[in-house]
């Protein structure tokens, strides 16, 4: 063991060895103090900040991961995370989940679940669909116009500079 952790550790071990002091007597205990001197103080404000960012931009199951992942750091109930979760889903996934009945609304995992298997198939169809062919465009048509000049002085409307005067 070597630099920060040894530092924190020693003192720790030395305490047990010798039976003096407090020292934590169990793993809770010893997780406690393992959290306080090394765990970030601000991590469940970030973790709050990054969920409330999070939405979905590729699949659902990627989105679920990260969704999982911050999970972790916060300690929620289940009403906020659905909320959560629901508000940070492509509208697409959105849409089909308002369509399905028999999802219960207050479990989060069948919730992931459903939705991954929803977003699966869309993909899965999207793939499957048959390519469209390329429109064709239509041919285009070179058209050119051309004016012939008149020389006024053959128009029968022309007046002279002399009959101007």
């Amino acid at each position: 063991m070597t630099d920060k952790a040894a530092n924190w550790a020693l003192p720790i071990i030395g305490t047990i060895i010798k039976g003096k002091g407090n020292p934590p007597t169990t793993i809770p205990a010893l997780t406690a103090k393992f959290k306080e001197a090394f765990a970030n103080p601000n991590a469940k404000q970030a973790a709050a900040r990054k969920i409330a960012a999070l939405t979905q931009t590729t699949t659902t199951s990627e989105y679920v991961t990260k969704f999982r992942n911050l999970m972790a750091e916060l300690d929620w109930n289940t009403e906020a995370y659905i909320a959560q979760f629901t508000r940070g889903l492509h509208w697409k996934v959105k849409e089909l989940l308002s369509t399905k009945d028999n999802i219960p609304n207050n479990d989060l995992e069948a919730i992931f679940a459903a939705l991954v298997k929803i977003d699966n198939t869309c993909w899965e169809n999207k793939e499957n669909r048959p390519k469209k062919a390329p429109a064709k465009s239509p041919a285009t048509v070179a058209t050119s116009t051309t004016t012939t000049r008149v020389c006024l002085s053959k128009d029968p409307n022309y007046i002279t500079p002399e009959e101007r005067d």
